[in-house]
């Protein structure tokens, strides 16, 4: 033990009690053996004066070459945060439309009583594609023709009679407007293409107006309009060409798209859903102003799970396209940049 340090004393915990013995019988009791409270190990190491040992055993190799990894991490990560750009997406429905596509509608009112010809069929300019029930426009005709060629009788046999020359260029007139009438009533193809919809079966009866029939033009291809939030239109930029779509039913599927235009104006809901038609009214749920893009598919079909499909027109979904980026490290330090 070292040099004036106190050895512990021994310490007892046996009961008093039991030194003096046990009252009541006047017999003096056996004290107890005594028990040291350290161990003789500890104890010895106290005489030595042995000094504290330390707790941890550092290998300076090993110090060495996590602190030059843990550095090169640090490093790492903090180039790759500076490089690495997050894009922030403004976000939309959108529809597919055919561009090319011409849409036949009803001039007048009446009954479907013939469609001769089959979605998927190429007709030429001019073909019959629908009629409607003209059988009293007909008569009409009829009966102006057979009165036009009456007069035009008498006409050659009284040359000089005035009067039956007026009544001769009004009944002209007459059957005129009758063959418009009767016309009106048949739809033909405008051009040469390929049926592409019918909306409508034999029997049916429209209005004025209505969508009968779809023919596309050979060159016609897809297109996307979608309607973005209005407040993003300052940060909507032309230079930023590449944009995804995703269509519903493939939420896994982004579709390549050019974008080719963005309206000017900010518009509200009544006002979009009339630029995209009649057709699709009711097929959108807008709130608010938006502003219309377009953007023209890369391809008339996309991949999806190993198989390929095609691109029709109504077909909805929703258009991203960035309208703004910055870095990580400025994501996480906005003050070390702008935006761009």
């Amino acid at each position: 033990m070292a040099e004036g340090v106190d050895e512990p004393a021994a310490v007892t915990d046996a009961p008093t009690d039991a030194l003096v013995g046990v009252q009541g019988t006047g017999a003096p009791a056996l004290a107890p053996p005594v028990r040291p409270l350290f161990r003789e190990q500890a104890m010895a190491a106290h005489r030595r004066g042995t000094s504290w040992g330390s707790p941890l055993h550092v290998v300076p190799a090993w110090i060495r070459w996590s602190t030059r990894t843990v550095g090169l991490l640090v490093i790492a990560a903090v180039v790759f945060a500076a490089i690495v750009r997050v894009g922030d997406f403004a976000r939309g429905p959108a529809v597919i439309r055919m561009e090319g596509r011409t849409v036949l509608a009803s001039l007048a009112a009446g009954s479907v009583i013939e469609i001769p010809v089959q979605p998927g069929q190429r007709v030429a300019a001019g073909t019959v594609l629908l009629r409607l029930d003209d059988g009293p426009q007909r008569a009409e005709l009829a009966r102006a023709e057979a009165e036009y060629e009456l007069l035009l009788v008498r006409l050659l046999r009284e040359p000089d009679d005035g009067a039956l020359r007026k009544q001769l260029a009004s009944l002209d007139v007459a059957a005129q407007h009758a063959r418009t009438r009767v016309d009106e009533r048949t739809l033909r193809a405008p051009e040469d293409g390929t049926v592409s919809d019918i909306r409508v079966r034999v029997g049916h009866t429209v209005q004025p107006g209505d969508a009968l029939v779809a023919v596309d033009r050979p060159d016609s291809r897809p297109v996307v309009v979608a309607m973005l939030p209005g407040h993003e239109r300052p940060r909507l930029s032309t230079r930023r060409t590449e944009l995804l779509l995703e269509l519903d039913g493939f939420p896994r599927v982004r579709v390549p798209v050019t974008l080719r235009s963005i309206a000017d104006e900010v518009v509200g809901p009544a006002e979009a859903l009339r630029f995209l038609g009649k057709d699709q009214a009711g097929a959108f749920d807008v709130r608010g102003p938006v502003v219309m893009v377009e953007a023209v598919v890369d391809a008339a079909e996309f991949t999806a799970d190993g198989d390929t499909y095609r691109l029709y027109d109504g077909m909805q979904g929703a258009l991203e396209i960035e309208v703004d980026s910055r870095t990580l490290l400025e994501s996480v330090l906005p003050g070390l940049g702008g935006r761009r």
